[in-house]
């Protein structure tokens, strides 16, 4: 007998493009995922999967087996609807309104025949829709009302079987409107089972910087690359070499090589990483983004996050390295080559872009707004010109 199902993907914010075509990819057994939709708008950070399958409890553990490089967290989704908005506007119609479909959502098709004294938590995710109940107390509702349904499961905030999550939101994605038949101004509410997956922060690493990239971000920004077997990629500010680490574990067939300043980074943490990852098409180097140790036109693509003058370097720092970044970049592609840079710096680096020498060495093939760690943050997609 086969069921319905509604799965999301949390994933980077504004890659979610990339995202769900690696999703796509990964999960492609038809035996057990009979049917399969995707959606997703963009800076979001959600990917939904509508689909049929042939038994849900073995969707979650082909889940849990399943790489799924792109995402950090996988929902189960057990109950869906729209929240009115005259009782979003209040305190206790909004907890009551949640613990009621708490009550009524589609458990049994999620869990099947489970233990008798399972443990369980509950959490709530508001998302960028604030609300005068702090997300800790919506959570103990979504708890009471599942604690009535299963009344031998006891609650457990660490070490649990199960955690039962809620999100709510608002979409202006065409095809979701349709689904539920509202207007974009709608409050859409989730509620469903988490699936535990590994934890992607740890992924091919056991080093950390101020600013290591999430493995997650790493391997999106290669999936757009999409170099091509026996090119060579480079990250110019490679700090822990995340960037080249999920590069060269995504694209066997190309070489990724990391340029980084700090030595105490690349010498321990950076070599470290790669060394643990244990992958053959990767090495990093001791390289200044102002005067790369590289022939000219010695490579193929460019992956990188520079810094932002945040967390490291300050602003009137990264004003003078972003043009002599630009010049050294041109200088090591190949003709035709493209750089790929990640920057929460979109004045200065629209600033740059407009020197007359940057508008004769770059074109500008798209920027791409994306969310990491809070900040509003810009993919650069530029190919050199001739």
């Amino acid at each position: 007998m086969t069921s319905n199902i509604h799965a999301l993907f949390h994933v980077p914010e504004g890659l979610e493009h990339v995202a769900a075509r690696d999703i796509e990819e990964s999960i492609k057994d038809k035996s057990i995922l009979q049917e399969s939709t995707y959606n997703w708008e963009k800076k979001t950070g959600r990917v939904h999967l509508f689909g049929t399958v042939k038994g849900v409890s073995e969707f979650r553990s082909y889940i849990q087996e399943v790489e799924l490089r792109s995402v950090y967290s996988v929902m189960l989704v057990a109950a869906e609807t729209i929240i009115p908005i005259d009782t979003f506007n209040e305190a206790d119609p909004t907890c009551q309104f949640i613990s009621h479909i708490t009550q009524n959502g589609n458990w049994e098709t999620l869990f099947g025949k489970q233990a008798e004294r399972a443990t369980f938590r509950a959490t709530f995710k508001k998302g960028a829709l604030k609300h005068k109940v702090p997300s800790q107390e919506i959570a103990g509702y979504i708890g009471a009302a599942f604690g009535e349904l299963y009344d031998e499961w006891k609650v457990k905030m660490t070490g649990f079987d199960y955690e039962i999550m809620g999100i709510w939101f608002q979409s202006d994605n065409v095809e979701w409107l349709k689904r539920l038949s509202v207007s974009d101004q709608s409050i859409i509410l989730l509620l469903g089972l988490n699936i535990p997956i590994e934890d992607q922060k740890y992924r091919n690493r056991l080093f950390f910087g101020r600013t290591s990239l999430n493995p997650c971000i790493a391997y999106c920004l290669a999936m757009i690359a999409q170099p091509r077997p026996g090119q060579i990629v480079l990250d110019m500010c490679c700090g822990t070499g995340t960037i080249p680490i999920e590069g060269a574990s995504r694209f066997p067939n190309t070489f990724w090589l990391g340029g980084e300043v700090k030595v105490k980074t690349l010498a321990e943490k950076g070599r470290g990483n790669v060394l643990h990852a244990n992958l053959q098409n990767v090495d990093l180097l001791l390289s200044d983004g102002r005067k790369m140790c590289l022939r000219d036109g010695t490579v193929d693509t460019i992956v990188s996050d520079w810094p932002w003058g945040l967390r490291e370097n300050s602003f009137q720092q990264i004003q003078g390295l972003y043009p002599k970044f630009m010049k050294q970049m041109w200088r090591v592609l190949q003709p035709k080559g493209k750089a790929y840079i990640v920057t929460q710096g979109n004045k200065l680096m629209h600033r740059v872009l407009k020197y007359d020498w940057c508008q004769r060495q770059w074109k500008v093939d798209d920027i791409v707004p994306i969310g990491i760690g809070g900040y509003d943050v810009y993919l650069f997609i530029l190919s050199k010109c001739q």
